[in-house]
């Protein structure tokens, strides 16, 4: 089934608190952006819960890199015992505060759901997954009774993203369809 035009996420996640650190309620974060110096700049920002359905405001007063984590300090967690109430919440930007993006380029969960379509195979399904690479990211895309069809992210096969009209226009490689499709 294809989409009908949806509105975009209003907050995007950029990390997960995974716990305290020391006894002055900094709090450990594990990074879910590409840019973890994002942090460094960090001011407004929520505390949201998986489900989503709170969403506390907060201010950053500080971060710091600790191996592959932010230690965060917000305004009012003072303590270690404050900070542990706070694990597993996810930390959150509005839109308004999100870092800009370079030209063709999109925050995954804005890509997530959209419709796909090939030059020459139309239809090929929903985008359901992304995963990040070394040296490129690969799209999943799902399609009831078939197996998930897998491309690079390169500029050679990506042609358009319509975000308002959730589409993704791709042009495949010879022979790459018919890995995962049955002609």
């Amino acid at each position: 089934m294809i989409n009908e035009s949806k509105t975009l996420r209003d907050i995007l996640h950029i990390g997960r608190i995974i716990g305290a650190h020391g006894l002055k309620g900094e709090l450990k974060i594990l990074p879910l952006t590409d840019d973890p110096k994002r942090f460094l700049s960090l001011e407004d920002c929520l505390l949201v819960s998986d489900d989503e359905t709170e969403r506390v405001p907060a201010h950053a007063e500080g971060a710091r890199f600790f191996n592959d984590q932010v230690l965060l300090t917000l305004k009012g967690v003072s303590d270690r015992t404050a900070a542990e109430k706070l694990k597993g919440y996810l930390v959150s930007v509005t839109r308004e505060h999100a870092v800009a993006l370079p030209p063709d380029t999109w925050f995954i969960c804005d890509l997530l759901g959209c419709e796909v379509f090939d030059r020459r195979h139309g239809h090929l399904g929903q985008l359901k997954d992304i995963q990040s690479g070394t040296v490129q990211d690969v799209y999943v895309v799902a399609q009831a009774g078939q197996k998930d069809l897998l491309f690079p992210a390169r500029k050679t096969i990506l042609k358009t993203v319509d975000l308002d009209l959730r589409r993704i226009e791709v042009d495949l490689p010879d022979g790459l369809f018919e890995i995962y499709r049955e002609v």
